[in-house]
């Protein structure tokens, strides 16, 4: 949904809790990422993840056991970004519609996609307001 420029977006998984809030003073690798711009999505590893509102695949980055995310862009002035992703059914300038499977959620240290700052199973969300993160609560339905 989309009123004058600002988009409203659905979770992009089904809600069971934030581990992660944005810019959290408790996040644990702030010391040396700096702050954490997104919200961490409590998720099992391999839940599908759906696009939150329609777009362009920006960047769908395998990273490998490394850190793999997926970047949408939805308009002018809004994009979002997926991380600790295990599998990725997109492909970079394809456009996807609001409740596409993208990937599967990842996190579990050890396993594609994790990264080495991740402590556990889950889905880092970004919505980014032209190219700066914001809080992702303040757009979510």
């Amino acid at each position: 949904m989309e009123k004058e420029g600002i988009i409203i977006f659905s979770w992009p998984i089904p809600l069971n809790g934030i581990t992660s809030k944005f810019h959290d003073p408790d996040y644990p690798y702030r010391s040396w990422i700096g702050e954490h711009s997104a919200i961490d999505l409590r998720a099992a590893q391999g839940t599908a993840i759906r696009a939150p509102a329609s777009g362009y695949v920006a960047r769908a980055k395998h990273g490998g056991l490394g850190y793999s995310y997926i970047m949408i862009i939805h308009n002018e002035s809004f994009s979002t970004v997926y991380g600790h992703v295990s599998q990725i059914f997109v492909q970079e300038d394809e456009y996807v519609k609001r409740g596409t499977i993208i990937g599967r959620t990842g996190g579990l240290p050890g396993t594609l996609g994790a990264g080495r700052f991740s402590t556990g199973p889950h889905l880092h969300f970004e919505v980014r307001l032209d190219g700066i993160p914001v809080n992702p609560e303040d757009y979510l339905l």
